[in-house]
């Protein structure tokens, strides 16, 4: 016996996927705003000016990638809340 998933099932698991990955994505960016005590553009702008520091440029790299993975997230979930999505 097969089991039936209708099209909203489907939708309500993959935006609860997305948000998921959003939450993980921006505890990510807190813990680094609490670590430094300063947003990313403001580290951003620090960092840029004393490139000598490795651990702080790997942290720099990693927070940049959770900002960009964060808007990535967002879009695709507004995508998602306009309708703007196929099912094969």
């Amino acid at each position: 016996m097969a089991i039936a998933i209708n099209r909203e099932k489907l939708l309500n698991i993959y935006r609860a996927e997305l948000l998921y990955e959003l939450h993980k994505v921006s505890e990510c960016i807190r813990l680094f705003e609490k670590k430094y005590e300063k947003s990313f553009k403001e580290f951003e702008e620090e960092i840029k000016s004393k490139p000598e520091e490795f651990e702080a440029w790997d942290d720099y790299m990693e927070w940049k990638a959770c900002i960009k993975s964060a808007e990535s997230l967002k879009e695709e979930l507004k995508e998602l809340e306009n309708g703007n999505f196929k099912l094969p």
